[in-house]
């Protein structure tokens, strides 16, 4: 595995633990931003949307409230929005270039220089 196609899988790492999907909860509108701390989860959308919290919510949605409303609607380093921008096309660019170039890369070495 060469250099390019190695730094490609780190970009890709770093993109899907970074990058996240929110669902404005009032317009339904989906954005990309950086998450402020690295998780799995991808998409964030509030199973409340503009509603107030009910005393007798179900266990398992009012957790999925309270980590929507940690990562999008509570501010963080990371709410500046040529931030969000920035950062999310240096990685998801840099994962295309170099997960590209690496791949061609190990291809036309197999190709060619295989015994």
């Amino acid at each position: 595995m060469n250099v390019k196609l190695k730094i490609g899988l780190v970009f890709l790492a770093l993109s899907i633990l970074l990058l996240g999907i929110k669902v404005d909860d009032e317009f339904d509108d989906s954005t990309l931003f950086v998450k402020y701390k690295p998780s799995f989860q991808m998409y964030f959308k509030s199973p409340l949307g503009m509603q107030d919290l009910p005393a007798n919510y179900p266990k398992e949605l009012r957790a999925e409230e309270n980590t929507y409303n940690q990562f999008v609607r509570d501010k963080h380093w990371s709410d500046q929005p040529f931030f969000d921008v920035s950062i999310s096309a240096i990685l998801i660019l840099g994962t295309f270039y170099f997960m590209f170039m690496g791949i061609k890369n190990q291809i036309h070495f197999t190709k060619f220089y295989q015994n």
